[in-house]
């Protein structure tokens, strides 16, 4: 992203636990058909634990709601901690993405790497 985008993220799941948190703001650094970066100053222990969510955003018209779980976790730029995020997607769903992302690039809003 040129400029990091608002975005939210639900914990679903930590070591099996299901619970049922409440939308936490972050704010979405790069996202791919198959993952993304979020940043946020919560520290969610991520080396240590499990976790599974849902991931909602928007990219242009279209919102979106995914699976995710957390791969990793770094503190890059304190207080906030950057975190890799798996997305589990359907075809469909990739697809849609690829579009956004590309609509996106050309009304320059992202850079492709």
């Amino acid at each position: 992203m040129e400029v990091p985008m608002s975005c939210w993220i639900r914990i679903s799941e930590i070591n099996g636990t299901t619970l049922n948190s409440r939308l936490a703001e972050v704010d979405l650094i790069d996202i791919s058909k198959g993952g993304c970066r979020i940043r946020t100053q919560l520290d969610l222990h991520a080396s240590s634990n499990l976790i599974k969510g849902m991931l909602r955003l928007k990219l242009s018209e279209e919102e979106y709601e995914f699976e995710a779980q957390i791969r990793w976790q770094r503190q890059i730029e304190p207080p906030f901690f950057h975190y890799g995020l798996s997305l589990h997607l359907e075809d469909t769903e990739k697809e849609k993405i690829n579009a956004e992302l590309r609509a996106l690039a050309g009304a320059r809003k992202i850079k492709v790497l």
